[in-house]
């Protein structure tokens, strides 16, 4: 024993250890394993840990750990282990050497539950080696050439601050191997002996534990935290940051938890209620403001989102519209510099962001439903910079702050945050036409936007941004505007002037004349989708008059005056002339009725030429009104305040007299006037009976 423990004095690295050397080593152990005591029980350790350690220098870990199993397992059964713990420390060195010798196992070739066991083993052996009396002396007097297995702590420390020391060590050798979950118990362990020592040395201070303290226990709850992390045990890990007695540490590992669950994709733990957060919203709040602030808003998941989501579930509705509002502000920023595919996308989750905002502050009380937000925060001029450094540049090479105008802040309430979604909505659509339109941060906006969406067909959007934008008369000149333009695309002069026959039909919406009846059979392919367009153009004008007329009596009169300014022989569709005809009801006082009225559509056609159909419809009311029944049957008395444009009639029978002596459509204007001449003669009759029945129910 003796002399194998010489040769191993003089072993060097350098070259392989003497045969006999080994040998002898090996004959001692087996002698002394079989015939029992050859010595004292002291060298039965040395060279059982003399000859592990040459085993170890050859990476032979199995080895080793079958050899220094052996010993511990006949201790045990010879029933020396209590009589052993005495001779100098000896077995705390075996158990320790066995601990680091499992640990190197488990990088190689153990997996799945083999290495876990391992781990286990290991950690019952480094446990026990701390527990063993002396086993300080003896972890320090192991030989150099122990390497990595050899522990240099002070020989003046105490039991306790000797444990803090040598669990933080063992500790170090798990986090080395990646072995996170056994790592943390022995910080957790290092941990319980820091109260220990200070119960011993009764101070927070003390050069034994060579810091203080608050810092060691912060260090320790850091690596319980770093620890818990690795291992995806997120609750753990927060109570380690709460546990923090050191702030400095606490603020770091909460910046670390915030970013890795963020990187995890597991960072709803923060937002659904799951951690207390107890003392810590405001820092929690603040680091993932200074996330979102810092990343790039197309990553997932999203920083201002998760501020949404965090304040959401804490009924902070105004702090949450905030932070999606200035998602979107982001948003703007980036859709105007995309291109149409990605303008689009970007556009439509502008929305979303705008519609959250809206929702959130609605659930406050309309006393406070606003949100402040800074001018810098809203220009769209604001520039992306790549990181924090370059956008302090532009600040450095700003005027002084005393040089500027004072800016007071801008408020945003649920009106004006709509407006944004409603032009954030036709932009949107604006792009899905492929047509570039960017939202200024106007409160207004022009008169372009609307003959935009018009001719991209977003006609639903184009009255959306009316109503919203515009009242009174301004409201009306832009739905004229609007009705003017959808008309126009309705004139057959301009959609197909080359149709005739049936293509001027329009499958009944219009009324034919004599002169368009001739019938083809057969015309080619872009006529038919002509008149399909045009059918459609003339629909959704049929809608949209009926749905906003109320907001504009006069449209009718605009629609029918614009169709026969581009057209003059164009034949104005059944249901846009029974919005000037209204009510039958009506007819009972002539031609009158609100702003689109009979003798509204008269004055049109006489205006326009279109003799023929002003004369019908005078006639068509002359008799209606003739063929009225009394309003009372005993002196058959009829309406006074019946009324026809005596004025307009008048300067149609002159326009008919002038065309006669002109020589144009003599005929057609003779049979016009004579017309014309029966009907006024029978209605001037008329009244003069019934003036002359007042006159004697007077007398």
């Amino acid at each position: 024993m003796q002399s194998s423990s010489v040769e191993l004095g003089n072993f060097s690295v350098g070259r392989l250890p003497n045969p006999n050397s080994l040998i002898s080593s090996s004959q001692e152990f087996i002698s002394w394993m079989t015939s029992g005591r050859s010595g004292e029980e002291s060298s039965v350790f040395s060279n059982s840990i003399d000859l592990a350690l040459i085993l170890l220098k050859h990476h032979q870990y199995k080895a080793t750990e079958y050899l220094l199993t052996l010993v511990d397992e006949y201790l045990h059964k010879e029933k020396t282990f209590e009589s052993l713990q005495s001779v100098d420390g000896k077995m705390s060195a075996l158990l320790h050497i066995l601990g680091c010798c499992l640990v190197a196992q488990t990088q190689h070739g153990s997996h799945g539950p083999v290495k876990e066991k391992k781990v286990g083993e290991a950690l019952r052996r480094f446990f026990r080696a701390a527990s063993v009396e002396g086993s300080s002396k003896a972890l320090q007097s192991l030989p150099q050439e122990a390497g990595w297995l050899r522990i240099d702590f002070s020989s003046s420390l105490s039991a306790a601050a000797w444990k803090v020391e040598y669990y933080q060590w063992v500790m170090q050798l798990f986090e080395q191997y990646n072995l996170s979950e056994a790592a943390c118990q022995f910080a957790l362990a290092a941990l319980e002996q820091v109260d220990v020592a200070l119960e011993t040395i009764d101070s927070s201070s003390s050069e034994n534990l060579g810091e203080t303290v608050i810092t060691m226990k912060g260090r320790l709850w850091a690596n319980v935290f770093k620890f818990t992390l690795d291992i995806n045990k997120y609750n753990d890990a927060y109570c380690a940051i709460i546990s923090n007695p050191d702030e400095e540490s606490k603020n770091i590992c909460l910046r670390r938890f915030i970013i890795v669950l963020y990187e995890r994709g597991a960072v709803k733990i923060l937002c659904d209620g799951q951690l207390p957060l107890i003392g810590l919203v405001q820092k929690v709040e603040r680091e993932l403001a200074w996330k979102a602030e810092r990343s790039d808003i197309s990553t997932k998941p999203n920083a201002f989102k998760l501020l949404y989501a965090f304040e959401m579930h804490r009924h902070n509705w105004r702090k949450a519209a905030s932070y999606i509002y200035l998602y979107s502000v982001r948003l703007r920023t980036e859709a105007a510099v995309k291109d149409h595919q990605m303008r689009s996308s970007t556009l439509q989750e502008r929305l979303n962001g705008l519609a959250a905002a809206i929702n959130a502050l609605q659930l406050v009380n309309p006393s406070y439903a606003w949100i402040e937000a800074s001018v810098d925060e809203t220009s769209i001029d604001r520039e992306n910079y790549p990181n924090k450094k370059a956008r302090t540049t532009k600040q450095e090479q700003s005027p002084p702050d005393d040089d500027l105008p004072q800016k007071l802040p801008s408020y945003i309430d649920v009106e004006k945050l709509e407006k944004e979604f409603v032009l954030t909505s036709a932009e949107y659509l604006l792009s899905l036409a492929n047509i570039k339109w960017t939202f200024t941060g106007n409160e207004t906006p022009s008169s372009n936007l609307i003959d935009l969406l018009v001719e991209s067909n977003s006609c639903d959007m184009a009255f959306t941004v009316i109503l919203k934008f515009w009242k009174g008369s301004c409201l009306k000149r832009e739905l004229e505007r609007v009705f003017i333009s959808m008309a126009l695309k309705c004139c057959p002069s301009k959609l197909a002037p080359s149709l005739h026959g049936k293509g001027r039909k329009m499958h009944g919406l219009l009324l034919t004349s004599s002169q368009d009846e001739l019938v083809h059979d057969s015309f080619d392919a872009a006529a038919f989708a002509q008149q399909y367009a045009g059918n459609s153009h003339w629909e959704t004008l049929e809608l949209y008059l009926d749905k906003y007329r109320q907001f504009h009596p006069r449209l009718p009169l605009i629609v029918a005056g614009t169709l026969l300014s581009a057209d003059s022989q164009i034949e104005l569709p059944l249901w846009l002339v029974r919005h000037f005809k209204g009510d039958r009801n009506e007819s009972r006082f002539g031609m009158t009725g609100t702003e689109s009225n009979a003798a509204s559509l008269f004055r049109l056609y006489v205006d326009h030429g279109r003799y023929t159909e002003a004369v019908n419809l005078l006639i068509e009311y002359t008799e209606s009104f003739s063929a009225l029944r009394p309003a009372d049957v005993i002196r058959r008395k009829r309406p006074f305040a019946a009324w026809f444009p005596y004025t307009s009639v008048e300067r149609l029978w002159c326009l008919l007299e002038e065309s006669i002596k002109s020589g144009h459509r003599i005929d057609q204007c003779g049979k016009l006037k004579k017309l014309l001449h029966g009907v006024l003669v029978n209605h001037l009759n008329l009244l003069k009976v019934d003036s002359d029945d007042v006159r004697s129910s007077v007398s």
